[in-house]
């Protein structure tokens, strides 16, 4: 009979304790990986979901936006004494077990660029906290970019510029288009353009939107409607100081303004005749930006899509999308 040595007994219990080691670690990373895939899946049915609700939503925006502008052919705006949530840019619901938030703008409460006075454009970068530095080059680069000539401005860009690029292209000089252009434009970052992230002295995070918020190219004139602009574009507008803008902004979020005369009526504001010049209470074109964010019950997988649409009363279905992108992240 072999007898096993009490070091030879030693080695064998610590071989069976890695063993047992090995099989617990590997147990563990399976069912690790198993959470994982199962979270996934969730995730990935949740924001599936999430799509179609979020379409649920811009289709509600769009049904009531048609129905508010045929009632007020028919009616007259004036006759509105209920305030709409549609007015205050906001539409809210719910769509096969999801919820849907809709942000409305007019795109007659933003800037065009291919409009907008230089002192307009500096007031508005400076708003979203971007420094006089960029905004001087952002600024000349937008002049150079649109303008005929290829002349570049003291801090601009042309052809020179443009051509030195890893990958190279040619200023458009002439008027912008889409908005996704000003991409292309020297000192338009997709930070300056999209929005970024920004930590406050108490470690708070807050998202800073950025140029496509509050820039359009389907606005049709350089007056902005103050029903719609939000803050950084009333701060824009030549001659309005700070407390004017955010005493309009605060009003406008409660009950739209009917008029201009209004502004000066409702509130303790005096406004010149070269402000209110550039101020406007009625929607120009009927063209809005619809961005809506849904998600479903219990699930924190949010989807977003943005979409311009016009209400033309010329088409058949009495609308046109113009702009349509599923892909915009969630802040």
């Amino acid at each position: 009979m072999i007898r096993v040595k009490s070091d030879e007994q030693g080695v064998i219990l610590i071989a069976l304790l890695w063993i047992l080691v090995a099989l617990t670690v590997i147990a563990l990373s399976f069912s690790r990986e198993s959470l994982v895939e199962v979270t996934v899946a969730r995730n990935t049915r949740d924001l599936s979901d999430a799509y179609y609700v979020a379409r649920a939503g811009l289709n509600t925006a769009v049904y009531r936006l048609l129905e508010k502008r045929l009632a007020g052919q028919s009616q007259g705006l004036e006759a509105q004494q209920v305030v709409d949530p549609l007015d205050l840019g906001v539409l809210e619901g719910g769509f096969g077990g999801g919820f849907y938030r809709v942000d409305i703008q007019d795109e007659s409460g933003k800037i065009n660029p291919n409009f907008a006075q230089e002192e307009q454009l500096h007031t508005l970068l400076g708003a979203l906290g971007i420094s006089k530095e960029e905004a001087d080059v952002i600024v000349d680069s937008i002049v150079d970019w649109k303008d005929a000539d290829k002349a570049h401005r003291a801090n601009g860009a042309e052809d020179e510029f443009y051509q030195s690029l890893p990958k190279p292209y040619k200023a458009k000089n002439s008027r912008i288009d889409t908005i996704e252009e000003l991409l292309l434009v020297r000192g338009v970052t997709p930070e300056n353009f999209y929005g970024r992230r920004q930590v406050g002295p108490d470690g708070s995070s807050t998202f800073v939107y950025g140029l496509s918020r509050y820039l359009s190219v389907y606005s049709t004139t350089n007056r902005v409607n103050v029903n719609y602009a939000e803050l950084p574009v009333l701060l824009s507008v030549p001659g309005m100081t700070p407390q004017t803008a955010e005493a309009i902004y605060a009003r406008r979020k409660e009950k739209p303004f009917k008029n201009l005369g209004e502004l000066t009526r409702d509130l303790p504001i005096t406004l010149t005749a070269v402000t209110l010049a550039l101020l406007s209470t009625d929607p120009t074109g009927f063209m809005y930006t619809l961005t809506a964010t849904a998600h479903m019950e219990n699930s924190k997988a949010k989807r977003v899509i943005r979409a311009i649409i016009s209400l033309d009363h010329r088409e058949e279905s009495l609308y046109k999308v113009v702009y349509w992108n599923e892909n915009v992240p969630y802040y």
